[in-house]
């Protein structure tokens, strides 16, 4: 595979998926402008939440 292909989907999923969450929960708690850093950390935080939740309801807790 090309490694622009690579490098291409990848911010493609971080600018597209894994930022606007991690943007409208810190929008949320009152960050009117939230940096790319505290919006990326919290998309995967925010993420990481969501997976957790679904492996939580397919094993029945």
């Amino acid at each position: 595979m090309d490694d622009d292909f690579i490098d291409e989907t990848i911010s493609f999923l971080v600018e597209r998926v894994i930022k606007p969450p991690g943007r409208w929960v810190l929008e949320q708690v009152g960050e009117p402008r939230p940096t790319e850093i505290a919006s990326l950390v919290t998309g995967l935080a925010f993420w990481a939440f969501v997976v957790f939740l679904v492996f939580a309801l397919v094993l029945g807790w």
